[in-house]
């Protein structure tokens, strides 16, 4: 298409804010090393309300949608599909504009070779792209209009669009058809965007447009992928955090059937094989020594992260917490390391020929495959394709790392493209993990129920320096944007202060769904329970009445009533029931919980979960009540069972059968209580996640007693037992 538009669209405006941005970031980070203090300060404040934006900033129809000759259009999605739904949801916005049925619409993955690809993650994708959809596609129905209008020689005006019909009068052209007689195309400007009030599809329910083709088995994964004269590759890795290649004696390998090419770089040997048994085959036979240090436990670790221990950073600071010194409450509490238990492990298929190489991959995070395996390879980015597939879950362990450098060097040695599937053990052992951390309150609440101080110091390793310049962990001197998420309290109290204590653990640490907000929620929220109680007063009510009239917190009062109203917080529960309550503020979307738990012998059991969330504009109804009910059961199992160990300088856990998670027997009743909040729509992947472990940790101390202060629970709870 021909764009003879020389008007600057509304996306030039984005470009320009994008790169205003990248300005702003590089002077931030020299004021913060000059102000430290005050200024990591407001980098917190602004952080902790920052929305994340697409990180696309080209609007040219053409690289998001075509019009297909069934009157079909597919739309070309920057972001990965992982489960959560986006596909859908994208559609329904597409469907908005281009007056066609969501069910004409097909979805499927751009690749860096046809379209525009973009980062998933932070419960950003559905956000991001909710008006940037909807003006794209306005600007094709508009050009379509034009297009017709020279074709029949009438006024744009006269035209009118409705289910794939172009209709002037008598005229009527399919967009199909006269998508086939238009040889040069000129684009118009983006419209007006139709108001809310003439929605047709969203905030209606509406059946994913993946299922059908799920059922039947025909999405394509990273593992599907097959391609002419492909081979399997097998990775030999330390089981050992930070372990290095100290020799190997490879011989017996390269003898083993099948066996194409062996491969050693530093820190890994690499079997290329005809088969993947013939792989893994021949790994077995390496004989591998690795230097390590086997002085590395759980307890050590603990050690480390611990509140007092490593730099220092103070995030919020209002009023002077120093002045209340008499019958101050102390609650200490502890989150173990967490992995990701994505089904699907990391996958990536690589060709490499002619100096180029395309990869085939579940991966969050397009760009880091393409400059990775660019530098690895030496190849200039543009020589590497990425043809991003359907994801078998991430939760923020497909954004920052791979195999698919070690994929890429495989197929270059061989000339053929090679299948690389990492084993579960791998991706226990040599992935990254969620840090543990360490949290100490501190609270003083008057015998009214007001609140007069609230403390909290954060010790925890980092989740954000894996991705960025090295300098920013001199500068920002702890990760209180990522690892911090969640840390500052949310409530309206005169005297506040909130410390995050930092300290790099012995191995990789990184984003794991819901970030800092999961440990961070899990100890406030069970704190403000013990202040309640400390006053006598409600949970809720306490809640409540420290929510001021900033936006925010108004859209946390509103929640936590019809939570209140709702799950039948205020009626007398049943014998032998305890009932807890939670509320976090995520990504500007706010969820709250409240969860009836009883004993079952001996064990915590989880009977009925009832959530609340206020996801600003509502998309897809049945897509948003599927991830509470998603995110609710990764936060039990997260809550009552996960907990990584380190024994001997190795990860304890291997598989499945040593890192528990939870079962369908473990799934309570769950009701999900939708509640539109505002104009625009805000993240919904992670913030359903985070109020489920105070919810019922406070259920617990409800039931029995016993202020459970560490998870995961069910561990907690057998001690306390035994006391």
């Amino acid at each position: 298409m021909e764009n003879k538009d020389k008007k600057p669209k509304k996306g030039f405006s984005r470009r320009k804010f994008l790169a205003i941005s990248g300005s702003g970031v590089a002077g931030t980070l020299a004021l913060l090393y000059f102000g430290q203090g005050a200024i990591r300060r407001k980098i917190s404040d602004f952080t902790s309300e920052m929305e994340i934006p697409a990180d696309v900033s080209n609007f040219d129809h053409k690289l998001w949608f075509e019009v297909n000759a069934d009157n079909t259009i597919t739309l070309k999605s920057p972001k990965a599909e992982m489960g959560q739904g986006i596909f859908t949801g994208f559609a329904m916005l597409a469907a908005e504009e281009l007056d066609i049925a969501v069910e004409k619409i097909k979805v499927v993955h751009a690749n860096s070779l046809n379209g525009l690809l973009s980062n998933t993650g932070g419960s950003n994708s559905t956000s991001s792209f909710y008006v940037t959809i909807r003006e794209v596609a306005a600007t094709l129905r508009e050009t379509l209009k034009l297009q017709a209008s020279k074709l029949w020689n009438i006024p744009v005006a006269s035209i009118s669009t409705k289910d794939g019909m172009l209709t002037a009068g008598d005229k009527q052209l399919s967009y199909a058809d006269l998508a086939k007689q238009i040889t040069k195309w000129e684009t118009t400007e983006t419209p007006a965007l139709r108001p809310s009030s003439q929605f047709k599809y969203v905030g209606k329910q509406q059946k994913r447009i993946d299922l059908p083709d799920k059922v039947l088995g025909k999405p394509i994964y990273g593992i599907d992928t097959t391609l002419p004269d492909m081979v399997y590759g097998a990775m030999l890795y330390s089981p050992y955090v930070k372990g290095t290649l100290k020799s190997a004696d490879t011989s017996s390998a390269k003898n083993s059937a099948g066996v194409l090419k062996i491969v050693e770089e530093t820190n890994w040997i690499g079997v290329v094989a005809t088969s993947r048994y013939a792989t893994q085959t021949a790994v077995e036979k390496i004989k591998a020594e690795w230097d390590y240090n086997p002085n590395v436990s759980t307890k050590d670790l603990e050690k480390l992260i611990t509140v007092g221990n490593g730099k220092e950073v103070n995030i919020q600071n209002d009023g002077d917490t120093g002045s209340v010194t008499d019958e101050v409450l102390t609650g200490e509490f502890r989150t173990p390391i967490g992995f990701h238990g994505n089904l699907e492990p990391s996958i990536v298929v690589a060709d490499y020929k002619d100096n180029k190489i395309t990869l085939y991959a579940s991966f969050q995070n397009p760009a880091y495959l393409q400059t990775s395996v660019a530098e690895a390879l030496d190849l200039n980015t543009e020589d590497v394709a990425i043809m991003p597939t359907y994801m078998g879950g991430g939760f923020g362990r497909k954004a920052f790392k791979s195999n698919a450098v070690e994929a890429a060097k495989l197929s270059k040695a061989v000339g053929k493209p090679v299948h690389l599937l990492a084993t579960r053990q791998q991706e226990f052992q040599n992935g990254y993990v969620r840090p543990n951390t360490h949290h100490v309150l501190k609270g003083k609440v008057s015998k009214e129920g007001k609140i007069l101080a609230f403390e909290h110091h954060l010790a925890t390793g980092p989740m954000i320096f894996n991705s960025v310049p090295a300098i920013a962990e001199t500068i920002l001197g702890a990760d209180f944007i990522v690892a911090g998420h969640g840390a500052r309290c949310p409530y309206h109290v005169t005297n506040i202060k909130t410390t995050v204590w930092h300290n790099n653990l012995p191995f990789e640490t990184s984003i794991w769904r819901g970030v800092g907000m999961f440990a961070n929620t899990f100890a406030i929220e069970s704190f403000m329970d013990e202040l309640a109680h400390r006053a006598g007063v409600n949970p809720l009510k306490l809640r409540i009445d420290h929510c001021d009239d900033t936006p925010q917190l108004v859209r946390r009062k509103k929640l936590l009533e019809i939570i209140g109203e709702k799950s039948g917080w205020h009626l007398p529960k049943s014998e032998g029931i305890g009932r807890g309550l939670a509320v976090c503020d995520d990504r500007k979307t706010v969820s709250a919980a409240v969860v009836e738990v009883k004993i079952v012998d001996g064990a915590i059991k989880v009977v009925k979960v009832t959530q609340a969330i206020d996801p600003g504009k509502i998309i897809n109804p049945d897509g948003i009540r599927q991830q509470v009910e998603g995110a609710t059961m990764m936060a039990i199992s997260a809550t009552l069972y996960e907990q990584g160990t380190v024994e001997n300088g190795q990860f304890v856990q291997t598989n499945f059968h040593n890192y528990q998670v939870v079962r369908l027997s473990d799934t309570p009743e769950i009701e999900v209580i939708l509640h539109e909040g505002s104009e625009v729509p805000s993240g919904v992947g992670e913030p359903p996640l985070s109020p489920i472990a105070p919810a019922i940790a406070n259920a617990i101390f409800d039931l029995t007693g016993k202020r459970l202060r560490s998870l995961p629970l069910q561990l907690a709870f057998q001690a306390a037992s035994n006391l």
